[in-house]
């Protein structure tokens, strides 16, 4: 039986949907490597600086440029950028969390997704061991 999302679902899944494959695009793609120039180019920054700077955002590379996009970068497009992305991120998850607590419709689908993906977690626990009766 095959069930279709309609109405409110619909345009909420379509709309995250979206929102996320910028924000990935961007995040993944864009920002990295923006942030790694701005260092290498920035004239405020020293040598030690700029070396430990880029060596974290080599090293750390989906984490680092977070931190020096919103809060380290001298160029003010990549600073105001990566803020945009910090806030639809968050944006996101609570836009998120609202329409799963707030809409059936959306939850239902959501935990059917859940399931068709085999996101069901089984914990079985080992056999106990048996118990030996020492005979007197």
């Amino acid at each position: 039986m095959n069930e279709t999302l309609t109405g409110f679902a619909a345009i909420a899944l379509l709309g995250f949907v979206v929102a996320f494959a910028l924000l990935i695009v961007f995040m993944v793609m864009v920002q990295p490597i923006w942030s790694v120039v701005d260092c290498a180019i920035d004239r405020r920054r020293g040598t030690t600086g700029k070396v430990l700077w880029i060596l974290a955002l080599i090293l750390l590379w989906g984490v680092a440029n977070w931190f020096y996009g919103a809060f380290a970068a001298a160029n003010r497009m990549l600073l105001g950028l990566t803020r945009l992305a910090w806030a639809l991120a968050i944006g996101l998850v609570a836009a998120f969390l609202v329409a799963f607590f707030m809409n059936a419709d959306f939850r239902r689908g959501v935990e059917r997704e859940w399931q068709d993906f085999g996101g069901s977690v089984t914990v079985q626990a080992p056999p106990a061991p048996a118990a030996h009766v020492a005979a007197a």
